[in-house]
């Protein structure tokens, strides 16, 4: 009895030890499959981010060069009309060429469609006659007409007209500035006032070309627009300088420098009065 007793009880722990040995390496198998599942896993997200990133950056460098194509979109000058020389124009001059000369008369568009509608084209100076630099600049302005006869170029003195000043925003003088159909279309931004940095501006934004004409003539020094600074006071320069000057004494005289100097200025008053009623 005691023999079949043990008997049970070692086929009964050879059985539990086998079948937790099978669990066990169960276990580990479904372990190491999960472990391979959770590896492939993460891989394919890697590779799905690795491309999404990749498409990503493919919208954005077509999204960079389609904003380097708009913004480099050339506007569509009119050919029809053949302009003289450069004409000195006034607020009101002015505000008819931008008013009555945009050509095609769809004003409401905006953006690319507007820039390929054909129009004038219309360079416009911002001088001031006692301006050095804009002297510098006239004759090289002068000369544009022959090199693109199919612009018409207009300067206005920004001192007299400042009508404009705010609303297109001049804030020195020279200010080149085209403008296509009534809109302006871009300033000119270079530090050299020069016939061929004017040139390489209207070719770069316009679908103009020069006509090989580049060179400044005698006649351009003597106008339509002066090479000669004028001596004119300007009113608005002295009275800036005498707001300056004005609020420079008022924060002298409140400061405690000053103050101290006025005590200096009267005790030695005192004092010399002082002395001279003893001499007397």
């Amino acid at each position: 009895m005691l023999c079949k007793v043990i008997f049970i009880l070692c086929f009964y722990i050879i059985v539990c030890i086998t079948y937790g040995k099978e669990n066990m390496e169960e276990s580990l198998v479904q372990a190491k499959l999960k472990d391979a599942f959770n590896q492939e896993k993460s891989e394919q997200i890697y590779a799905d981010k690795e491309n999404d990133n990749v498409k990503i950056s493919a919208e954005v460098t077509t999204n960079i060069t389609d904003t380097i194509s708009t913004n480099i979109t050339k506007v569509n000058c009119s050919l029809e009309k053949v302009y003289g020389p450069v004409e000195i124009v006034n607020a009101t001059r002015l505000m008819e060429l931008l008013i009555l000369e945009p050509g095609p008369s769809n004003r409401s568009r905006s953006g690319k469609d507007s820039k390929q509608l054909p129009g004038t084209c219309i360079l416009v100076l911002f001088y001031a006659r006692s301006c050095v630099f804009s002297s510098q600049a006239a004759p090289h302005f002068n000369a544009i007409p022959r090199s693109f006869p199919y612009m018409k170029a207009v300067a206005i003195d920004a001192i007299k007209h400042q009508s404009f000043n705010a609303q297109y925003g001049i804030v020195g003088v020279p200010t080149l500035m085209l403008v296509h159909n009534g809109k302006p279309v871009a300033k000119f931004n270079d530090t050299v006032y020069t016939l061929e940095s004017f040139a390489k501006f209207a070719s770069h934004l316009t679908n103009l070309q020069s006509n090989g004409s580049l060179y400044v003539t005698s006649a351009d020094f003597t106008g339509p627009v002066s090479s000669i600074p004028s001596n004119e006071t300007d009113y608005c320069l002295v009275l800036s300088w005498i707001f300056n000057i004005a609020c420079m004494l008022y924060f002298i005289s409140r400061s405690r420098w000053w103050q101290q100097f006025v005590e200096v200025i009267q005790n030695t008053w005192r004092e010399s009065n002082a002395q001279h009623e003893h001499a007397d």
